[in-house]
């Protein structure tokens, strides 16, 4: 037979249990929710941002770009954090940022642009429209200079965000 005081305690612990976990997950929610009035609207990626590791010490990390400006950094070899981070675009950057991806006319890139050398480091561009991939770049050199120029500026909106998330620490 069951102790009597379990009767009572269950709910009890139920009612705690459940009201924890509804903090737990509103927390998470909004830390995924940046620049949306619905939070329980999974965000639609934008372009994922991929810099590959090299012999010597190249940056390794992936940046996914969420078009309500939430980014998940994951910082692996030779990054500035190697950590998965949660940042936040302030909306002035993702409206550049989503200007600059209209302007740079990717479906119109080549898939590859090539190094001859061994060592050198890829740079992954990989567009999104409904969530849905539509173009991926892998750019090691000799690429279009609108293509060099829109990876120098994704590169130091990332980076200026990690730096700040750091600093925050």
């Amino acid at each position: 037979m069951p102790h009597p005081g379990l009767y009572f305690r269950a709910p009890v612990l139920l009612l705690f249990l459940s009201g924890f976990c509804g903090i737990l997950l509103s927390g998470c929610a909004a830390a995924t929710a940046c620049h949306t009035s619905d939070v329980a609207q999974t965000p639609q990626p934008l372009l994922l941002f991929q810099k590959t590791p090299c012999y010597g010490s190249c940056p390794a990390y992936d940046a996914t770009i969420y078009e309500d400006g939430s980014i998940t950094y994951i910082g692996y070899r030779n990054a500035p954090v190697e950590d998965t981070l949660q940042l936040c675009l302030p909306k002035q950057d993702l409206q550049q940022l989503q200007k600059a991806v209209e302007a740079l006319n990717y479906t119109s890139l080549q898939n590859v642009y090539r190094s001859q050398r061994t060592d050198q480091p890829s740079t992954y561009l990989t567009f999104y429209q409904n969530s849905r991939e539509v173009k991926r770049i892998r750019h090691q050199e000799g690429g279009p200079p609108e293509l060099l120029q829109f990876q120098e500026m994704v590169e130091e909106l990332v980076m200026r965000l990690v730096e700040e998330k750091v600093a925050k620490k």
